[in-house]
């Protein structure tokens, strides 16, 4: 493994966003994944061990009004209430230039939460959504689980 120093970190302008059958540009997006441990005890006060619970992913993210409506057209032309609408993988990608893309997938995605909101002076109106991630978060090829 190298280290770069002094060189082009990650930022938002390498990540793209891939949603297959929608066309929709994302201000945020956040994920995050979690196996459960769990301490196993014997005689004494002592760990011998741990075990494994349930695996569970999640996440957010923000879009503009405009794509969030687009989104929602999406949903209309297919006759899928918004909430029932399932997107089998969310892919971002991200890059520094000369390297290698590299890829988050985001597996079984359907929508949990969504949250509007309008504010005096608001230069532009967002709209956040909650990601239910029946799947697995596989990140860079390879699998959590």
């Amino acid at each position: 493994m190298s280290l770069k120093v002094n060189g082009k970190a990650y930022d938002w302008g390498d990540v793209n966003l891939q949603i297959p059958g929608i066309v929709a540009e994302v201000q945020e997006i956040s994920y995050d994944d979690e196996l459960e441990k769990e301490l196993v005890y014997g005689k004494g006060s002592k760990p011998r061990g741990y075990g494994n619970g349930n695996y569970k992913a999640s996440g957010k993210m923000t879009m503009l009004r405009d794509d969030y409506e687009a989104l929602l057209d999406y949903c209309k032309s297919n006759d899928i209430p918004f909430f029932k609408l399932q997107i089998p993988k969310i892919i971002v990608s991200y890059a520094n230039d000369g390297d290698r893309t590299r890829q988050d997938i985001l597996n079984k995605v359907s929508f949990s939460k969504r949250s509007n909101k309008a504010a005096q002076g608001d230069k532009s109106l967002k709209v956040d959504l909650d990601l239910m991630i029946a799947g697995t978060i596989d990140q860079d090829g390879v699998a959590p689980i």
